[in-house]
């Protein structure tokens, strides 16, 4: 068995030719879930009766249970599919791990195993035991990881869902989507499917997005950013009055604030150390968070090192105030889109 792709289970189910046991993880749970959704699918035609297929959760997976299911045989089907969701070796128990991974070793012909990691992300390189299991289970079975897309993947994820609705999106609009939306593939799919309908079954133009497409809560902190950067008071004060209109909590915006200014910061200083914004998402963490480096990058140019030290005391100073004084949020909040204009 062995590390395989999506292609690879792709054809797999193509040719009906299923292994014993699969583990399907990775941080694109958009992903974990559709390939392990498919995989049941495919192996069980359809079948999803209580005999045939049986899930198990973990943490404190019932490992007596779960042995009995998948040595129970199928009822009336060749094979049957017992499923395990969200298995975290680091939390089971020493003792748990080492029957699981006994009734790995030892399936029966009549059942498919699939471990699929729904909501669990990890470390490799940091997770010990998990990378212990992964090399065990390579031996029995196949690995799938699904790692976030990029912004390519995902422009061409975008244009592919939209043909198969019969509409048409250009790849310059899909990147529109992606702008508002972020990269959660849930939230995109959804977004198309409603653009989809509107159009029905004509083209997703730039002017349908932004009517239809509604920014999401940090798409709109981070424009509310870039004006105070741009010293573009009017924007600023009429984004900040939409989102408090919205009653999106003025300790949340100041926060999203805060780490749009520390985003300008580490790129200033990864300039200076001669790095670039992949060297900055490996040292912190920006899982399924480029977009916000590669935003940061195009405004940083714009405001000095020396002023961004000075914005991040301002905001530091008026975060404490949000916290501790009766004074309006709403007044805080202006006073700081001055002060930091004016830094």
């Amino acid at each position: 068995m062995s590390v395989i792709t999506e292609f690879e289970l792709k054809e797999q189910i193509r040719l009906n030719n299923f292994k014993r046991a699969y583990l399907i993880y990775g941080e694109e749970k958009y992903l974990v879930k559709y390939y392990t959704n498919l995989l049941t699918s495919e192996i069980l035609q359809g079948d999803n009766s209580p005999f045939n297929l049986q899930n198990f959760f973990s943490p404190e997976l019932d490992i007596d249970k779960l042995n009995s299911s998948i040595e129970s045989l199928p009822l009336l089907s060749p094979v049957k599919c017992v499923r395990v969701f969200d298995l975290d070796v680091e939390k089971e128990s020493v003792n748990t791990t080492k029957k699981l991974k006994e009734i790995i070793s030892n399936l029966p012909e009549t059942t498919v195993l699939i471990i699929a990691l729904t909501s669990i992300t990890f470390d490799l390189k940091r997770a010990a035991k998990w990378s212990s299991f992964i090399q065990f289970f390579e031996r029995y079975g196949e690995v799938l990881n699904l790692p976030l897309l990029s912004n390519s993947k995902l422009r061409k994820q975008l244009i592919k869902w939209a043909e198969k609705l019969s509409c048409s999106l250009l790849e310059k609009n899909a990147q529109v989507i992606i702008d508002k939306c972020g990269n959660d593939l849930f939230v995109l799919k959804n977004e198309l499917e409603k653009l989809c309908a509107f159009v029905n079954k004509g083209e997703i133009t730039t002017e349908i997005i932004n009517n239809l497409v509604l920014e999401n809560f940090e798409t709109n902190v981070f424009d509310l950013t870039k004006s105070i950067i741009n010293k573009d008071y009017r924007c600023a004060f009429k984004i900040l009055n939409t989102l408090l209109l919205n009653k999106e909590d003025p300790i949340a915006i100041l926060a999203v604030m805060t780490s749009n200014y520390i985003d300008l910061y580490r790129i200033k200083a990864a300039e200076q150390s001669a790095k670039d914004i992949y060297d900055i998402a490996k040292i912190f963490d920006y899982k399924r968070k480029m977009f916000r480096l590669e935003n940061a990058k195009k405004y940083s140019k714009n405001i000095s090192e020396d002023s961004l030290r000075n914005c991040i005391n301002i905001l530091i100073k008026t975060d404490y105030k949000l916290k501790s004084s009766k004074i309006d949020s709403k007044i805080l909040l202006e006073k700081l889109i001055v002060n930091l204009i004016n830094c």
